[in-house]
């Protein structure tokens, strides 16, 4: 065949898949100015709602229930609390998130289960069940009688409850960052001799830092931000269990723009933690 005849077929077929492209830049995909106007509408309708508490609050009220003694005390009880339920959660989580990492099976899918089951319970539920397992008619009542403990309505309770809704949050993301973990470098590192303690401190926990610090973000906004269950436990007792989600509630029965404010303050802080996770954790 003619070198100019296959020369000009060539270019013919260039000007067709030319056309084509033109025409399919043109048509309309309906699908992607749906799936982004759903999008659009789902973040105004989150920031309407969020921002409808700043538009009724204002610096000067905000730095007034700052100033306020029981406000301070609610922020220190908080971030106490925070701090000493997270030393808790990453104990109690970590070795367990790992281990189920390494198993498949039936009985396992039940233990995870019955792990998730703060995530689904009602926060009222929850606080039941705490109060009916650790009060002092609850089902260990005896056992705590003997070590001189008195749980409920205490700080104590407070560590309990948040520990209670934190490790599920935490496990499941931690879990997934260890099962993501190729299993090539597992069985590289056991070829060379390393144990269970080497796998965890030394592969797996160094490679899954960004899950492990996003998954503990994560769990200890949810415990900040729990109402329900801290209630009915630990109770709302000024300087004592009365956390900033708690004081709101007490703030609202008084004073609602107060509540507003103090609210406010939460927010902000909470958005701190959020910030960091969304732009340095996660680039």
């Amino acid at each position: 065949m003619d070198n100019s005849l296959i020369y000009q077929k060539v270019e013919g077929c260039k000007e067709r898949r030319d056309i084509y492209q033109l025409k399919e830049s043109n048509k309309i995909d309906l699908t992607k100015i749906l799936l982004w106007g759903i999008m659009i509408s789902n973040v105004l309708f989150i920031t309407l709602i969020i921002l409808s508490l700043f538009f009724k609050s204002s610096l000067r009220d905000v730095g007034t229930v700052i100033k306020d003694l029981n406000t301070l005390k609610a922020i220190k009880i908080t971030i106490s609390s925070i701090i000493c339920s997270a030393v808790m959660t990453i104990i109690i989580g970590v070795p367990f998130a790992y281990v189920m990492a390494q198993k498949q099976g039936k009985i396992y899918r039940i233990i995870n289960m019955i792990l998730n089951l703060p995530l689904v319970m009602p926060p009222t539920v929850a606080g039941l069940a705490l109060l009916m397992a650790f009060g002092r008619r609850g089902a260990f009542a005896k056992v705590i009688r003997v070590v001189g403990l008195d749980i409920p309505f205490s700080f104590v309770a407070l560590i309990i409850v948040q520990v209670f809704v934190m490790l599920p949050l935490f496990t499941q993301a931690l879990r997934s960052g260890f099962e993501a973990i190729d299993q090539d470098i597992k069985e590289a590192a056991m070829v060379f001799g390393a144990g269970e303690k080497e796998l965890l401190f030394f592969i797996y926990l160094p490679l899954s830092i960004r899950t492990f610090v996003t998954g503990l973000i994560m769990a200890c906004l949810r415990a900040a931000g729990e109402f329900g269950a801290t209630m009915m436990f630990a109770g709302n007792l000024s300087g004592k269990t009365q956390t900033l989600s708690t004081a709101i509630y007490t703030l609202s029965q008084k004073d609602l723009g107060q509540s507003i404010s103090l609210a406010v303050v939460l927010i902000l802080i909470f958005l701190i933690p959020l910030l960091i996770l969304e732009l340095k954790l996660k680039d």
